[in-house]
């Protein structure tokens, strides 16, 4: 899967971003990071479109209750790891229920919002 999509390998190329990626004292920040890849890896999906309200603390670029779409690259248990294209930007949604999604603020490399 990840060869053949665009999106995916988008993602596998961005995964060596750290910046922002915050690192608790005394944790081993390669180790750190490379976990966060692996999950991503672990739970990457099929990309599909998903869309979520974006909720406080909000975007600078988008005001509360804007909705805002992309693509699903990523999930697990209400989180969600989304790519934009036209914004060339990941975000993380939250929530459940993939029709019922908030975006919290949280935009960045895609270690950055998985860390979130």
């Amino acid at each position: 899967m990840q060869d053949s999509d665009p999106l995916l390998t988008k993602l596998e190329t961005a995964l060596s971003d750290t910046s922002g990626v915050y690192v608790n004292s005394g944790v081993d920040a390669e180790s750190y990071f490379a976990d966060l890849a692996d999950s991503i890896r672990s739970n990457i999906c099929e990309p599909f479109p998903v869309n979520a309200t974006v909720m406080p603390p909000g975007f600078p670029d988008m005001a509360l209750g804007n909705v805002i779409s992309g693509q699903c690259i990523a999930h697990q248990a209400g989180y969600w790891l989304v790519y934009h294209p036209e914004k060339d930007r990941f975000y993380c949604f939250w929530g459940e229920n993939p029709s019922n999604l908030g975006a919290h603020g949280v935009f960045g490399g895609p270690l950055y919002c998985w860390s979130a």
